[in-house]
């Protein structure tokens, strides 16, 4: 074999050479890059699930966390309009019970706010507010019984010298209970000292008042009606607090909040973002995807 022959072999074997390691870059690349997309993809949807699966055990409502057992919403038909009230059971279990038998038992039917402060909050559920021959004594009324606070100042956030404070002043605080805060929308008890509380509550109308965390249970929330709220807070009021123009609870009416009905998503859908990929081999990986598709390229 001549010179030129020999070289003209060694640089065709080179050639098949350098081909051969070309093609298995290509494969381990393909191979790294469809490793690449199922992890991505499985992220997705694993994340999609997750999501869908807090979605339908949790909703903040305004940073509080509802769980799936809250589902009693507080109907209070009042003569400003509609106000609707989450009730969260989960986080004050006596508290709830003892509001919901006395809705369910007619006592807040015709009671009037009785309480307005301006850029914080309405004050209601005193029976005495029904005769208006007593109007010095409305806010000391109440219903037969009484019970304990529900409330975990710790976990609020409650300073420990204000703690002491409290305990020492006659308040019961439980470290096991999920308290909730005093802010916007949120409704709690209202009482004249520690573990008095009966009918009366009041619902925050105007800026996070942290100052009764520690003090006042919260029980509910506002997903509906703040409006009403608001045009309730906006009366008109006398040197006492109280409304000169009345404002009548005309009945509150306790439901059960119904699931959503499910239309474009079900129990078995999984993301709006669909992916699609293939093994090395060219074969498809199904991974519950049917929106975007992901292919594997040779990459040049």
């Amino acid at each position: 074999m001549g010179k030129k022959s020999r070289q003209k072999w060694l640089n065709r074997g080179e050639k098949v050479e350098n081909s051969k390691r070309k093609y298995k870059n290509k494969k381990k690349t393909m191979k790294y890059a469809t490793i690449a997309i199922v992890i991505v993809a499985i992220v997705a949807v694993g994340g999609w699930q997750g999501y869908k699966y807090y979605k339908k055990n949790n909703v903040a409502t305004n940073n509080i966390e509802q769980k799936i057992e809250d589902k009693e919403i507080a109907v209070i038909e009042t003569s400003k309009g509609v106000v609707k009230i989450r009730l969260y059971r989960s986080v004050a279990p006596k508290t709830v019970d003892n509001f919901v038998k006395l809705a369910n038992s007619g006592f807040y039917e015709n009671i009037k706010f009785h309480r307005v402060i301006k850029e914080f909050m309405i004050q209601t559920g005193d029976p005495l507010t029904k005769d208006d021959s007593k109007k010095d004594q409305w806010g000391t009324g109440g219903s037969d019984a009484q019970f304990d606070d529900e409330i975990n100042p710790w976990e609020l956030g409650v300073p420990e010298a204000t703690i002491k404070e409290n305990i020492d002043a006659g308040y019961k605080y439980d470290r096991n209970l999920k308290s909730l805060p005093n802010n916007v929308g949120a409704v709690a008890m209202a009482n004249a000292g520690p573990n008095t509380n009966s009918s009366q509550f009041f619902i925050i109308t105007e800026k996070d008042q942290s100052s009764l965390d520690g003090k006042h249970t919260v029980f509910g929330h506002v997903i509906d009606g703040m409006d009403i709220v608001k045009s309730i807070a906006g009366v008109k009021t006398d040197g006492s607090d109280r409304p000169e123009e009345a404002v009548i609870i005309k009945k509150i009416t306790i439901e059960e909040e119904q699931p959503k009905p499910q239309t474009e998503e079900t129990e078995n859908d999984i993301s709006p973002v669909g992916i699609k990929a293939t093994d090395s081999n060219g074969n498809p990986i199904d991974i519950n995807s049917n929106q975007i598709q992901v292919e594997t390229v040779p990459v040049k």
